[in-house]
């Protein structure tokens, strides 16, 4: 997932940076009233997609998530 910051006006949705891609279906958040366009400008695509969806960094260990869910979807068959 890619955020990316723009302007909505009138039904419409201006960009304020390059699309990462020509087509894609998105999804539009709309901020509270109290957040404030000195806000949103003073801050990166990531660290506002970070702020609405509370992303946490981390590093995802595939092998272990899926032994992981392979131990949890056969654990009652002990």
């Amino acid at each position: 997932m890619v955020a990316v910051q723009g302007l909505y006006e009138n039904g419409r949705i201006e960009l304020s940076e390059d699309a990462p891609m020509k087509k894609a279906n998105v999804i539009v958040i709309f901020p509270e009233e109290q957040v404030t366009e000195e806000l949103i400008i003073g801050k990166s695509a990531k660290e506002l997609f970070e702020e609405f969806t509370g992303c946490i960094s981390r590093e995802i260990d595939e092998k272990a998530e899926r032994i992981g869910a392979l131990d949890e979807k056969y654990a009652n068959f002990d």
